[in-house]
Order: C-alpha cells, then structure tokens, then sequence
C-alpha cells in the first residue's frame, strides 16, 4: 500500500516515462540510475524469469512423473524451451505476443476459477476435514511473516509498471491516482 501511493505520487510529480530508473536518475544521478539498470537487466529480471520458467516447468512434468520426483535435467530442459519459445514469440511479432499473453491470461483466469469453484464445491458437500488443523505447526516468528509479505508483494508487481509509461498517459495525476485508489 505505501509503494503504491509513494509511486503514484512520484508518477504525478516526476511526469516522464521510464519508472524506477528514471526517479532513481532524477533523485540519485547519473551512477546510481546506471547501477539500478545494469543489475535489473543482468541479475533482476533474467533470475525473475528463470524462477518462474522452473516453476511453470516443475508443474508441467509433475503429471509425467506422478509416483517420483521429475529428474532435474527435464524440469530444467522444459523451463529453457519455454523461456526460448516466448522469447522468439516476442521477438518475431507484437500481435503474436499480444496473443499469446492473452492466452496464457485466460488460461490463468479459468485456473482459478477451477481452483475456486471445486474448493467452494468440496465446502458446500461438508469436506472440511483439510481445515481442522490448518495452523498446526505454524511458524509465528517475524521473519516468516518479513517474507510472506514480500512474497506477495513479488507476486504483485503491478504498482510500478503503470508509471513505466507515464508519458503517454493524456492525464496522469487523474489516471494514476484512480488506478492506486482501486
């Protein structure tokens, strides 16, 4: 909550395109902006990316290996032809990419609703015996509750993409401001 009201603010004073690095460069100079994109593109977003890439990977082949492990060279295999395979769609053209993201978006949408409706399904038939114990064994410690909210957080990035793009926004102190207020 307080990222996303410090970058709509930032996105209605600081009213150029380029998100972080460019309030980095604004506030910070020339060295540090550098810095920011350097390790964002070299470290940052290619790690972000493999971590999604081996999870997509270790759910696609667990169906293929239901009584063991998937040995690591496929999960790892399977987790390159798709970074591989989305990046030549990116590359070859913006439509195929534009629906391929719409895809893979629909896709996500119809899995949580699967997921939604069955659990809501399984509770109305009284199969409750999953949450009896839910919380048994539960860490409390600060830490853990640190990282769970940074897991979300890394979950949900989108607080600071909108302000990527704020030079072509007509009216970005009434378009920031509304989508921050949702």
């Amino acid at each position: 909550m307080l990222a996303t009201l410090s970058y709509s603010e930032l996105g209605t004073v600081i009213r150029e395109s380029g998100g972080e690095y460019i309030y980095i460069l604004r506030t910070s100079g020339n060295l540090m902006a550098f810095i920011f994109a350097f390790t964002s593109l070299v470290v940052v977003r290619p790690s972000s990316n493999t971590g999604l890439a081996l999870s997509f990977a270790q759910n696609a082949v667990a169906p293929f290996y239901e009584d063991c492990d998937p040995p690591t060279l496929v999960v790892k295999s399977v987790a390159a032809c798709g970074l591989m395979l989305l990046a030549i769609v990116n590359c070859l053209n913006v439509r195929s990419s534009m629906a391929v993201t719409t895809i893979l978006l629909a896709a996500k949408f119809l899995a949580l609703a699967v997921i939604s409706i069955g659990g809501v399904v399984l509770l109305i038939q009284g199969n409750t015996s999953n949450l009896q114990n839910a919380f048994e064994g539960t860490n409390h410690s600060i830490g853990v509750i640190g990282m769970a909210f940074y897991q979300c957080l890394w979950a949900y990035d989108g607080w600071s993409t909108l302000n990527s793009v704020t030079e072509e926004l007509k009216h970005p102190q009434v378009t920031i401001t509304c989508y921050t207020d949702e």
